[in-house]
């Protein structure tokens, strides 16, 4: 291990000291090419506009070349009328020691260009100027110069001789040249303060720098100026000098290579006088060698950087720049733009400039450099690479792609040729194909929403079809048909959200055709394409069919036949339209493979006692003993889990036979005959029903017959016997029998009245709002003036304070009132009372008790039937309770009978309650009050002289009478005597009653008017209270009922004195 080491340290400084004769013979070589550069000259003394370029420093200067180059390419050339010629003077001006030896030099310069002065001077370098001014000002005054410097002031020449910085105070702008001669400045400065921050920029801990110059003038002011920066504006770094001629090459490249690591290195320049071939010459291109041993990135002052050297870069100008910049002012001055004086022209604002390879071998990153640095010697992108290649390959691309272009273009034309084919071809059929075809452009809102349509294409056939009255294409629909837009409009939507086809009938009037219309979306978005195809013949025969088709279902629906076929050999039984009833399910209806079911499934479906008889009606069909059958039987069906038998009659033949002439279907038809069956059950019960009523009305007839007889005898008897009395008495028990009598007949005649309605259903029943207990109590009090038994009082029992309903008041009244005759037919001693009360929230409970006879149980259930009466000796017809019992089930209510006997009956009925609010009434106003001495005067209107002498008779004792034979005479009468108290007749001549009483009501609101009708029923009576009458009577007229009346409405009227 040892000795591998010790053979790797021995190759590792023979390779040392082989790179460090490389060098030396390197930089032998270079000192041998500047040494040529320093004597060559292009000077030709016949020439004329000759430039001349006098360089203070060495033509190996990198600043120096990047003017002298620019100038040299542009003006010195074959077509150029210009000679340059070009005097490095650096090494000369190392040489120079005082004023003696700067004469001679001046003295040789001058001499060689005597008979050919320059065109123009261009002077490199503030030293040219500074030892050169004088003697140029005298021996070229007419000579425009340039002097392109790195400082823009100048010195006196001892500091240029003695190579010293000229003080602050010595320093003569260049500005402010007041000379004879024509003075360009071209300003090019070194940017000492940018590059240190350029450096610590990148170098954040860098705080020591090393400056490399020489022993030159521009050296010496640059370490002038730099001392005063650092300390001026970076004083935290320490600033070393290396100066060549005060150490060797291999002392500085010792120092930098054990120099601190924060270190920075900042390269000016390093010439060194030697003597080659007898001549002192300036050597220089040492960076390499330095980058080589320096351990610190090296930083240039000029543009020596962007080469492969080992220099980093720094701030200054690149090679173009100044190049193109100084070509603009020589072109200025040559073309006559010349002033006496200075002028200043400067290159801008450098930029950092990086050598990309010798910055990141230095391992300074790329992400510190500004971010307007330039990148020099840079890796080479894939393009430079492979440029070439890539061009052949663009080129290559380019061939093919005009070859490939070339070849579409043949396949466009041949494309373009056959699809000009196929247009002609689409075109002849859309101008003949047997379909309308239109495109329509749909028209949207800013919600999207289909608004509208645009014709935009449509074929001849449309117009044969659909005539207009002027062209459609770039027509909106709303437009064409406003009617049908709105639906064709909502047809488009669907289509064109569900993107699917739509189709449907359409009848065109205009031409009597029907068109199937398909919409279907187009490829184009937001257009329609409609197509109509004329099936007019088939909509017809459609119709026709569906005409036939519907016929026959409803012949058959009517009917409820179902059609069926039985396959014999396969056991299948299937049903062509309808499902019969034999083939239900439990779980209800069946689909199409379910109609066919086997045969044993269908007999299964038969009733027990059924089932062999229909089996054996079939085996008689198939065995051809009979032509047909016709069978009805019985079948069970279930729904909704509960099961019933369906009546079916079905009938059968043979469809179809074998070879052996034996049946292999049979077909036939299933109906339902249970309506049927119950009818004819119906049919029965009814002829049963009419053969009872038949008998009822016998019975009915001898009963009414004996009803009406018997008060008939008693009042034709009596009335006959009645001349013959002769004792009073004997008369007025004559004539209270023959009363009594007249009350049952009339009483009978009602009831069988509403008996006969009641049969016939026209049984009015006219609901009102009313308060009960008003009701019960004008009961009450009518009850206690029928009732004769003073010893058995009539009581209203009040259970509900306030009861207002909504009820029929003529029936509920007709009810009670049957029930309180009753009672007091029937209860000599005790007490009759009657009420109501709320029983379930929903029905009143009505009831009417006394402490009578009361009803033996075996004979409750029958006092509610017609001619019932278990007191035969009692008066009244026996059919008060029947139609009581009818009245209130019409009603929706009960009724019934609570008795015991001996104790006393309890009739009960009830009826829904239904509460109203009733509106509260104002009180009336005040009716006129009269007061009466005499007799009051009552007129009676009636066109019959029997029925006004029944009148008169009744009322002439009490009353003075008034007779009117119409309504128009009653109404004179009336203006004539105002009567207190009117009897009206509604059906008289000229004037009926109502129309008489509103004439009168027109004269006096007030004056009490009694309708006397013949009519009974309840809608006559609701019918004479709103026609202005107080109070009404029935004929025949009951003398003391209507004196009872007729005091009771003169006392609402009237004050008797």
């Amino acid at each position: 291990m040892d000795t591998l080491t010790e053979q790797t340290m021995t190759l590792m400084e023979y390779l040392h000291k082989m790179a460090k004769t490389f060098i030396i013979l390197v930089i032998f070589l270079l000192n041998t090419v500047n040494v040529l550069g320093e004597s060559s000259s292009t000077f030709k003394p016949g020439s004329e506009d000759r430039i001349l370029i006098l360089n203070a420093y060495t033509g190996s200067s990198r600043w120096s070349n990047d003017f002298i180059i620019p100038i040299y390419n542009s003006f010195q050339h074959k077509n150029s009328p210009y000679v340059v010629d070009v005097e490095h003077m650096g090494s000369q001006f190392m040489q120079l020691q005082n004023t003696e030896n700067l004469s001679e030099y001046e003295k040789r310069l001058f001499e060689k260009y005597a008979d050919n002065p320059p065109r123009l001077l261009i002077l490199l370098g503030s030293a040219s100027w500074g030892l050169l001014k004088d003697d140029i000002e005298k021996q070229w005054k007419d000579v425009p110069v340039i002097l392109c410097t790195e400082t823009d002031y100048v010195g006196p020449q001892e500091a240029y001789l003695k190579r010293q910085a000229i003080p602050v105070g010595e320093r003569t702008p260049l500005k402010d040249y007041k000379g004879d001669l024509s003075l360009t400045v071209f300003y090019v400065p070194a940017y000492l303060k940018e590059t240190i921050s350029l450096m610590q920029d990148l170098m954040p801990k860098m705080d020591e720098l090393i400056f490399l110059s020489d022993a030159r003038y521009i050296s010496a002011q640059f370490r002038s100026d730099l001392e005063e920066i650092v300390s001026k504006d970076f004083p935290e770094l320490e600033l070393k000098n290396y100066v060549a001629g005060d150490m060797t090459t291999d002392a500085l490249a010792d120092s930098l290579n054990h120099a601190e690591e924060n270190s920075g290195v900042l390269f000016c320049s390093w010439y060194q006088q030697d003597v080659q071939n007898g001549n002192v010459v300036l050597t220089n291109n040492i960076s390499r060698i330095l980058s080589y041993y320096s351990s610190s990135p090296i930083f240039s002052l000029d543009n020596t950087g962007l080469q492969r050297n080992g220099l980093v870069g720094g701030y200054f100008f690149d090679e173009k720049t100044i190049g193109k910049k100084v070509i603009e002012i020589v072109g200025n001055v040559l073309s006559g733009e010349n002033k006496i004086g200075a002028q200043m022209v400067s290159c801008g604002t450098p930029i950092p400039m990086f050598n990309y390879h010798d910055l990141v071998e230095a391992g300074l990153s790329t992400k510190l450099c500004p971010p307007n640095s330039v990148f020099y010697m840079m890796p080479p992108t894939f393009w430079q690479q492979h440029k070439y290649g890539i061009i052949l390959a663009i080129v290559a691309i380019v061939l093919l792609f005009m070859w490939m272009w070339m070849w579409w273009m043949y396949k466009v034309r041949r494309k373009q040729a056959e699809q000009i084919k196929l247009m002609t071809s689409y075109h002849s059929l859309f101008e003949n194909m047997p379909i309308v075809y239109l495109k329509h452009q749909l028209i949207f809102d800013q919600a999207g929403k289909v608004v509208d349509y645009l014709t935009v294409e449509a074929n001849p056939r449309f117009e044969k079809y659909f005539k207009s009255s002027g062209p459609v294409i770039g027509k909106k629909g709303s437009e064409i048909d406003p009617k049908g837009t709105e639906r064709m409009v909502h047809l488009y939507s669907m289509v064109i959200s569900t993107q699917k086809e739509l189709s449907f009938q359409h009848y065109n009037e205009a031409s009597g055709n029907y068109f199937n219309v398909i919409l279907t979306p187009s490829k184009h978005k937001g257009y329609i394409d409609v197509f109509c195809v004329d099936n007019t013949e088939l909509a017809e025969t459609q119709q026709m069919l569906r005409s036939a088709n519907h016929k026959l279902s409803m012949s058959l629906d009517v009917a409820n036949i179902v059609p069926w076929k039985w396959d014999l050999e396969k056991g299948t039984m299937l049903c062509d339209v309808n499902r019969p009833v034999e083939l239900s399910h439990d779980d209800g209806m069946v689909n199409e493979e379910q109609l066919s079911v086997p045969d044993y499934q269908y007999f299964a479906k038969i009733c027990k006692q059924d089932r062999e008889r229909v089996k054996k009606a079939y085996k008689e069909l198939t065995e051809g003993n009979v032509s047909k059958i016709k069978e009805e039987y019985r079948v069970v069906v279930r729904k909704n889990g509960v099961a019933r038998y369906e009546w079916v009659e079905a009938q059968a033949t043979v469809d179809k036979r074998d070879e052996n002439n034996k049946p292999i279907t049979l077909i036939g038809s299933s109906l339902v005959i249970t309506g049927r069956k119950k009818m004819e059950e119906d049919l029965i019960m009814a002829k049963e029903k009419a053969e009872e009523s038949n008998r009822l009305k016998s019975a009915f007839l001898a009963n009414m017959s004996h009803e009406i007889r018997t008060p008939l005898n008693a009042i034709v008897g009596f009335s006959s016997i009645l001349a013959d009395a002769e004792e009073q008495e004997e008369k007025e028990e004559y004539i209270n029998i023959i009363e009594n009598n007249n009350t049952l007949l009339l009483q009978l005649v009602g009831d069988i009245l509403d008996l006969s309605k009641i049969e016939a259903g026209t049984l009015e029943f006219i609901y009102s709002d009313l308060d009960l207990n008003a009701l019960f109590k004008e009961m009450e009090a009518s009850a206690q003036l029928r009732q004769k038994n003073a010893a058995v009082p009539i009581h209203y029992m009040p259970e509900m304070p306030d009861c207002s309903v909504s009820i029929e008041k003529n029936r509920l009244t007709q009810v009670v009132t049957n029930m309180l005759n009753n009672a007091m037919k029937f209860t000599p001693d005790g007490s009759i009372t009657f009420g109501y009360h709320l029983k379930d929230t929903d029905f009143l409970y009505f009831y009417v008790t006394d402490t009578g006879c009361g009803i033996a149980d075996d004979k409750k259930d029958s006092v509610f039937g017609r001619f019932v009466k278990l007191d035969s000796f009692a008066q009244g017809t026996g059919l008060g309770l029947s139609i009581c019992q009818s009245i209130v089930e019409h009603m929706g209510g009960e009724i019934g009978v609570e008795s015991e006997v001996s104790k006393g009956s309890t009739f009960w009925f009830t009826l829904p309650y239904r509460p109203v609010a009733l509106k509260s009434v104002k009180e009336q106003k005040e009716h006129r009050m009269q007061k009466v001495e005499n007799k009051l005067t009552v007129l009676i209107a009636e066109d019959n002289s029997s029925n006004f002498q029944l009148f008169e008779s009744i009322l002439k004792n009490q009353y003075n009478i008034l007779h009117a034979w119409d309504g128009e005479e009653a109404v004179e009468l009336f203006k004539k005597y105002n009567p207190h108290l009117i009897l009206m007749d509604i059906n008289m001549p000229k004037k009926s009653g109502y129309e008489a009483t509103q004439m009168i009501r027109e004269i006096s609101p007030t004056v009490p008017i009694m309708a006397v009708t013949a009519y009974v029923y309840a809608e006559d009576e609701q019918r004479i209270l709103n026609s202005g009458f107080d109070a009404y009577t029935s004929k025949p007229i009951n003398a003391q009922k209507l004196q009872r009346d007729i005091i009771d409405l003169l006392k609402r009227q009237l004050i008797f004195m």
